[in-house]
């Protein structure tokens, strides 16, 4: 499993991000990451700004098509509160 979670984070993946795809804390999957390897907060924010394709025009076509917050967040792998944000 420590191979998979690093494969993830390696390839741009954020330590929230694994953690909610494998249902685990993510303490749990930072416990996982050699220290060296760690992004720093700003590091982490350049790397995981939200995909340009995602704009509030597509936001608003989902919601329109009856999905939640929660299910665009999943969708397009942002958060809630940045998919809220993009409306």
């Amino acid at each position: 499993m420590d191979e998979e979670i690093l494969a993830r984070y390696r390839t741009g993946r954020s330590a929230s991000a694994i953690a909610r795809e494998l249902g685990v804390d993510c303490r749990t999957i930072l416990r996982r990451i050699p220290q060296a390897e760690r992004r720093t907060h700003l590091q982490a924010r350049q790397l995981n700004r939200p995909a340009p394709g995602i704009d509030a025009e597509s936001v608003r076509a989902l919601r329109a098509q009856g999905l939640t917050w929660a299910a665009i967040a999943a969708k397009t792998n942002l958060s809630v509160k940045t998919v809220r944000a993009r409306a």
